[in-house]
């Protein structure tokens, strides 16, 4: 079960890349990516260093490509938490 900070982290998480404001979504996903370098999962980890390496994509907050971005990069955070919580 996904403790409540989890959920409140993966929540800021998301309404960070999706910020109008560019620099809280580079912030956002500097931040995925040093929670990965941070857990237990180095599988996990070369996942997250390979989606952030692409950086943030075209900012289009009603585009479907850009959400289904947005909700990858929430999954890898859930992810990471739940294996760290382990």
């Amino acid at each position: 079960m996904k403790s409540q900070a989890s959920l409140a982290d993966a929540d800021l998480l998301r309404a960070q890349l999706m910020a109008p404001d560019p620099m809280q979504r580079f912030m956002a996903l500097h931040t995925l990516e040093v929670e990965a370098e941070q857990g237990k999962q180095a599988k996990l980890a070369g996942q997250v260093e390979a989606f952030a390496a692409r950086g943030v994509p075209f900012y289009a907050p009603n585009d479907p490509h850009y959400q289904a971005w947005v909700g990858r990069a929430v999954d890898f955070w859930q992810r990471l938490h739940a294996a760290n919580a382990e």
